[in-house]
């Protein structure tokens, strides 16, 4: 009971303070609601234009591991090309500081800000404030350029996105160059061990007389060489994958399990039975051990050049071909009215803080003046 009659004389005793300094607050309220409306009043003007666009759908790098997937899966190996954090995406170049920085120099954002006299980083920064960048669910991208000339704004939000694809378009041809580099070096490396292999069994075919060896070895050498062709194919991922994301990488780790587990069922078809037979390999004769292997590796460099010269001629189309990026699906355009300043939210805002605070002045003021009359009764 005396707890609420305690609570009823305090929130008396604060409405009469209220009422007592009611025109200190009516005046305070008055002065912040004016002085809010003068400001946002002064506040410039600001307009947004956004752009919509879609990235490619295929990735280069995704559709040409696709025929190893599957043999990975088969091998108990996990599937390769999908989500990797260690692979870059479009985001990557539609955040980068060239980019940025690239549009700062196009558009002359020092002077159009006017900020001759402040740092580069705080231009910088200034200018990616006024640009979002969002992914939307329907698998869109959204680009929102904020700035105080409307027909500046759409002009700047489309050519944002000709500027991120310029750079894309160049790291990505810097990627496909390599590639052919690498891929020409493997079929000249491939074509180099055909050639010996092929003449190793031509004089083995001559010097042990052996007139129709494929009859002879057709079962064990196709065999052996479908799983060899899965090993070279292997070890030329795993190296484009290690060279390209490192070592760590998720990509480059199932790709080396892959090529371990081949190399460990062709070193099982050699040393116990079950293979082509109730037999192992390394238990017929040595000629035709060394045959079937020669034979097989043959037939397995022969089907991976064929891979790889596929692999380098839609590298070296991709290199030549002029492919964007992004495509712009609906183009900024002038907005038909502003966006900012929130002038009727400035205004209440500011009249709510203006009232907040004389309130908060007043119980400061009344605290202080009872604080200082206990004092002075405590020392009389």
């Amino acid at each position: 009971m005396s707890k609420n009659i305690k609570s009823n004389s305090d929130g008396m005793y604060f409405v009469a303070v209220l009422l007592k300094y009611k025109l200190f607050i009516i005046i305070t309220t008055f002065i912040a609601a004016i002085t809010s409306v003068v400001i946002s009043l002064l506040l410039p003007i600001w307009f947004f234009s956004s752009v919509s666009f879609v990235p490619p759908q295929d990735s280069p790098s995704k559709s040409s591991a696709s025929g190893l997937s599957s043999v990975m899966k088969d091998f108990g190996v996990s599937k390769i090309g999908g989500s990797n954090k260690d692979e870059y995406t479009m985001l990557v170049f539609l955040n980068s500081r060239s980019v940025a920085d690239s549009m700062i120099k196009k558009y002359d954002i020092v002077k159009h800000y006017k900020m001759e006299d402040q740092y580069y980083s705080d231009v910088r920064k200034e200018f990616n404030n006024n640009i979002k960048i969002e992914y939307m669910e329907e698998g869109n991208y959204l680009l929102t350029v904020w700035d105080k000339d409307k027909e500046l704004a759409a002009e700047m939000a489309n050519d944002y996105i000709n500027v991120t694809n310029y750079f894309a378009e160049k790291t990505r041809n810097d990627e496909l160059k390599s590639n052919v580099e690498y891929l020409t070096k493997r079929i000249a490396s491939i074509d180099s061990t055909i050639n010996i292999i092929s003449t190793e069994l031509g004089k083995l075919t001559q010097d042990k007389s052996l007139f129709s060896p494929e009859d002879q070895a057709k079962a064990a050498a196709t065999a052996l060489a479908t799983l060899k062709e899965i090993e070279y194919e292997g070890e030329i991922y795993y190296d484009f994958y290690r060279n390209m994301y490192g070592e760590d990488n998720s990509n480059t780790q199932n790709t080396k399990e892959l090529v371990e587990a081949v190399k460990n069922k062709v070193e099982k078809a050699f040393s116990k039975p079950g293979f082509i037979g109730n037999f192992a390999l390394e238990n017929i004769t040595p000629i035709a051990v060394d045959y079937i292997t020669k034979y097989a590796d043959i037939e397995a460099l022969t089907k991976t050049k064929a891979l790889l010269t596929t692999m380098l001629e839609k590298s070296k189309l991709d290199y030549y071909n002029n492919n964007k990026n992004f495509f712009i699906v609906d183009k900024a355009i002038p907005a038909d009215k502003k966006d900012k300043p929130k002038r009727a939210l400035i205004v209440v805002g500011g009249t709510f803080s203006g009232l907040i605070l004389s309130i908060l002045i007043i119980l400061i003021f009344n605290g202080l003046k009872i604080a200082s009359k206990q004092a002075k009764m405590l020392s009389d």
